[in-house]
């Protein structure tokens, strides 16, 4: 069907971007729907504000990784996200792209995971806590070689994976918090951006760890309607997730 409207468009570029307008518009709308458009919606918009703000002088360095990780979790999105299939009728791996798709997914939770503990490193204070980081992180890194070696990657989307990477990052996610409001200097949270960027991290993990509980009792159970509703509510965190970071993004660093 892909080729099929790319040689439309060598001739026929309107008749192109109706088939295009058709194939959106004929979509039940469901609240499927709507958390998607409104992830991918949310993603992109981070990811211009964070190119705007996160490079300049004044901002902390920390925040140089988040464009770097809301560009890759776009293009996964869109590389093995079912929507963008649907809307333009083309899949980048053809007939394989159930398989890619699990194994994309599986590999962005090992790179969500270094992204979130480097930043992590940066704004805790704890060497302990720094330490059991790094340590958790070899562990975690180890156990998915060992799962690489012994799984087919691509079978199925590996819901431990992400309720290990969500535990690993909360934990540093509450120290900050300790530190945060234990300290003895006064804090001004509007031009804390990392207090902003830490909260929309833990919002996420902490949400989907009882989602990807939920998921695999459900597909074990033929339960496989429920479990879109599920992605719905992934979908919907996401946003506020990114609405967070924005904030992190746009905070004004009190100069001392």
């Amino acid at each position: 069907m892909g080729t099929f409207l790319t040689a439309i468009g060598c001739f026929h570029p309107v008749r192109t971007s109706q088939l295009l307008y058709l194939s959106f518009f004929s979509m039940p709308l469901t609240i499927y729907l709507i958390s998607t458009i409104s992830n991918l919606t949310g993603n992109l918009v981070a990811l211009i504000i964070g190119l705007l703000y996160c490079y300049r002088r004044s901002s902390p360095p920390y925040l140089r990784i988040f464009p770097v990780y809301l560009f890759v979790s776009l293009a996964v999105e869109v590389i093995a996200g079912a929507f963008i299939g649907k809307v333009f009728h083309f899949s980048i791996f053809g007939d394989h792209q159930p398989y890619a798709k699990k194994v994309i997914y599986n590999l962005y939770t090992l790179f969500e995971l270094y992204v979130f503990a480097w930043f992590l490193f940066q704004v805790l204070r704890s060497s302990l806590i720094r330490r059991l980081l790094i340590a958790l992180v070899i562990l975690f890194s180890i156990y998915f070689i060992f799962y690489l070696l012994q799984t087919d990657i691509g079978k199925k989307n590996n819901m431990s994976l992400i309720v290990l990477e969500s535990l690993i990052i909360i934990i540093p996610c509450l120290t900050f918090y300790r530190e945060l409001f234990t300290g003895k200097e006064p804090i001004d949270l509007l031009k804390t951006p990392s207090f902003w960027l830490v909260t929309g991290i833990f919002f996420y993990l902490a949400t989907i760890i009882p989602l990807c509980a939920a998921t695999d009792y459900m597909f074990s159970h033929g339960l496989t309607k429920a479990v879109r509703n599920l992605a719905s509510i992934n979908s919907f965190a996401l946003v506020v997730t990114y609405l967070l970071f924005i904030k992190g993004f746009t905070c004004r660093i009190k100069k001392s």
